[in-house]
């Protein structure tokens, strides 16, 4: 396969991730990794697509196979927090969630992740330090015209900006 050809699978897969055609998205993924196997991108697609099919032990798998490829993706770290809180893994989440800050400390979506488990975790006072941070973190960028994407990542609880504003008061309640 080219490299251009698994390119263009790549963006597939992202598009199928967006529509919620998860199975293509896995598809998608899967025929990247026949020709490139040491892909973190396409291991990262694969293990979003897998945990919003409900197949979270295959998610981790391919999340963690990820970061032994690229030890400082912080949106596989996030991921693998996601997957892991999902499934009840309280303090794995945590500890990815910590590594991809450590990683990207201006990285909004983590943080918003770290708030929502905070928040499950009854630790209200963190809860809202990244919940404040968050949405700080995503005006500064909408204010520079910029926003952070990250592309294939499994979606956090509540939305940026208005979610966190939203998550904010239920806490704060």
């Amino acid at each position: 396969m080219s490299e251009d050809k698994a390119s263009e699978l790549l963006e597939e897969a992202e598009r199928r991730l967006h529509a919620g055609d998860y199975a293509a998205a896995e598809q998608a993924s899967r025929q990247v990794l026949e020709a490139a196997p040491d892909s973190a991108v396409a291991r990262s697609k694969l293990g979003v697509a897998l945990a919003q099919q409900g197949r979270l032990d295959e998610a981790i798998a391919e999340f963690s196979k990820a970061l032994q490829l690229h030890p400082t993706y912080a949106s596989a770290y996030s991921n693998l927090g996601n997957a892991y809180r999902a499934k009840g893994m309280l303090p794995e989440a945590l500890a990815a969630y910590e590594r991809a800050l450590a990683i990207d400390p201006d990285y909004a979506i983590a943080h918003q992740n770290l708030g929502i488990l905070y928040k499950q975790m009854g630790r209200v006072g963190e809860a809202v330090d990244h919940f404040k941070r968050a949405t700080r973190l995503s005006l500064r960028r909408q204010a520079d015209g910029t926003r952070q994407v990250r592309r294939g990542c499994l979606p956090t609880a509540v939305v940026l900006t208005v979610g966190a504003f939203a998550c904010l008061a239920r806490v704060l309640r």
